[in-house]
């Protein structure tokens, strides 16, 4: 039996002598790859409070033009718990950050995030 530092418990989960240096559970994730003829896809995931399970599938749009020569139009399939809706999203090729303004959430795969944003 291992003592724990308040009182025994007959075991030791491994994380020492108290639950907070335990790791935290991952709550969002983020990648960049490429489909079967070669053009980048952004596939994300995050799960919140609010909205539940969240995954999505960004794709860059043909040959569409934005305003700011830094960024490029995406569109972005995103799976929600009671259905899938497709938004206009902007890719910054500078940051390599995609942006989906109609859900202020942003996508970052070069820090594994997909999640909210506040626009400044």
């Amino acid at each position: 039996m291992a003592w724990n530092g308040r009182y025994n418990r007959g075991y030791n989960r491994g994380y020492g002598n108290n639950y907070n240096n335990r790791p935290r559970k991952k709550k969002s994730g983020c990648r960049i790859g490429t489909d079967k003829k070669d053009r980048p896809v952004i596939t994300a995931w995050n799960v919140s409070k609010t909205r539940g399970f969240i995954s999505m599938v960004a794709v860059p749009c043909g040959k569409s033009k934005t305003k700011s020569p830094n960024s490029d139009k995406w569109v972005a399939s995103v799976r929600f718990p009671d259905g899938k809706k497709t938004f206009t999203a902007f890719y910054n090729v500078v940051t390599k950050k995609l942006t989906i303004p109609d859900l202020a959430m942003v996508a970052n795969p070069s820090k594994d995030y997909f999640g909210t944003f506040v626009k400044r």
